[in-house]
């Protein structure tokens, strides 16, 4: 018999020392409700768990996204709501006008002075519809920019020919980053719309002498084309018709809203789409408005050229040019004029491209389409669970009703079918709304069925079963009892010794 060691208490004390620990872990588990409070009750568990709370997270707030994209889209699909019965009434009054019991001076006059009201209450829902104080149908969103101008396109080849006028053009249904250029080809050349492999537009017409293209001849080009998807929804609207006039043998040069801006004598004149101001100081000879013109020479000398009447044409090669540069170009030339840009640009400088006469203001226009807005609807950044919005320009001009005027016989019939047009290209753009709406639904209809099932995944990796664990905790408790029992009658038996010493 030894005293030193009692083995029998050592072995009773370490697995009483167990029990408390699985008894410790019992009631922890119990008190939280989970199975996995440490990585050291199962280290594979919680980084498969922590991995599936992250995705779980992601599809919430992807339904969040969802459902903020939805009320944003129901703000721009409510407010054309209100620009269709505008329209509608407009086809009403054009009707109207059409008809020959009206005079001019009086009846027809006072049509027209509704239908301006009307175009200027659809410029203001255009301008002022946001959400969260994004703009929604200003163009900022749309696939493309609108209110852009063009004008004396011209080509390198001696037979191209140039606009006679200026016309205002508006383009659309491009994807991002994508442009479009205008432009005339030689005489013989067919007419006609390319992509290039990046996606850009080139719209080409044949350049013939007091040659014309109307909206439906371009109408007509834009379908006969095949068209990459970036451009699938590409529409161009003119506000004029297009008039080929005389030769020019002009580097090819197409003139965008910045471009193109004329000025009365002593007074401004402003391109709020790009953001270009410009004054005129005097008339000149002859001509009491001046108009600038902005040319891009693709890397031939800069400079100004001065005409009789006052008009300027500054010739730009590619690179960008601030308001103080072209300014002392316009003081040195003589030129009677300066420019100011819009400061509220993220840059203020005007950039040459330096091909094709396509200038924008950085943040501005040109003729780079709309990015859209994007809305993040699923728990990954892949490009799939991204979905993007894009909304048109909505304002008069761009629906290709801002000229109309229905103060003859004549403008009221010709308006007519523009104001068609223009409700066709609404119920287009209300059209495409409310299928992203309703895909939106469906949307946050699979994110909540996936949040459920992997909740109920995780739940299963991370969450104890209570029963089973109170059973443990039973077993357990039941142990520690019996171990401290036999801890204390293991102490004992050293006490036998004493017999043997009396």
């Amino acid at each position: 018999m030894r005293i030193q060691h009692n083995i029998a208490a050592l072995n009773s004390y370490r697995n009483l020392t167990n029990n408390n620990s699985a008894v410790s872990k019992n009631l922890e588990k119990l008190s939280s409700g989970y199975r996995i409070n440490r990585a050291g009750d199962d280290a594979a568990g919680l980084a498969i768990s922590e991995k599936m709370r992250a995705q779980i997270t992601g599809l919430e707030t992807a339904q969040k996204n969802a459902q903020d994209g939805i009320s944003l889209v129901q703000t721009a699909e409510g407010a054309l709501t209100e620009v269709h019965s505008m329209l509608n009434r407009m086809v009403e009054l054009a009707d109207q006008s059409a008809n020959g019991t009206y005079d001019n001076e009086t009846d027809r006059a006072n049509l027209q002075k509704e239908i301006q009201s009307l175009k200027d209450e659809i410029d203001r829902i255009s301008e002022g519809t946001n959400f969260n104080g994004i703009n929604l149908l200003d163009g900022s969103l749309g696939s493309g920019t609108t209110g852009v101008t063009a004008a004396s396109a011209a080509n390198t080849a001696a037979t191209a020919g140039n606009f006679d006028a200026q016309v205002n053009f508006s383009f659309s249904g491009l994807e991002a980053g994508k442009t479009v250029t205008v432009k005339t080809v030689a005489k013989g050349t067919a007419s006609g719309i390319t992509a290039d492999a990046s996606g850009n537009i080139t719209l080409a017409l044949e350049a013939e002498a007091n040659k014309t293209y109307t909206q439906a001849d371009i109408d007509k080009l834009i379908n006969d084309a095949t068209l990459p998807k970036s451009a699938s929804g590409l529409k161009i609207t003119i506000d004029n018709d297009i008039k080929i006039g005389t030769t020019d043998g002009a580097a090819d040069v197409v003139q965008v809203n910045a471009a193109v801006v004329a000025a009365a004598k002593n007074s401004s004149a402003t391109d709020a789409a790009n953001g270009i101001t410009v004054t005129a100081n005097t008339a000149g000879s002859g001509n009491d408005g001046h108009t600038l013109t902005f040319d891009n020479t693709t890397g031939n000398a800069k400079g100004v050229t001065v005409l009789a009447n006052g008009n300027v044409t500054i010739n730009l090669a590619g690179g960008n040019y601030t308001a103080s540069e072209i300014n002392s170009m316009l003081a040195k030339a003589g030129a009677d004029m300066t420019v100011s840009f819009d400061g509220t640009k993220s840059d203020a400088d005007l950039k040459g491209a330096g091909a094709a006469g396509v200038f924008t203001l950085a943040g501005g226009a040109g003729l780079a389409s709309g990015g859209g807005l994007t809305l993040q609807i699923g728990d990954t950044a892949d490009s799939f669970n991204q979905l993007t919005v894009k909304v048109g320009n909505m304002s008069s001009t761009s629906l290709g009703i801002g000229a109309i005027d229905i103060s003859t016989q004549e403008g009221g019939k010709a308006a007519v079918d523009l104001i068609k047009s223009a409700i066709n290209q609404v119920s287009s753009t209300r059209g495409d709304l409310g299928a992203i709406q309703n895909r939106l639904e469906h949307t946050i209809n699979n994110l909540s069925v996936t949040t459920e099932n992997m909740t109920a995944a995780e739940s299963r990796i991370r969450d104890v079963d209570m029963a089973n664990e109170m059973m443990a905790y039973t077993k357990n408790n039941i142990l520690v009892q019996a171990s401290q029992a036999m801890l204390a009658q293991a102490n004992q038996i050293p006490q036998g010794v004493l017999q043997l010493l009396q």
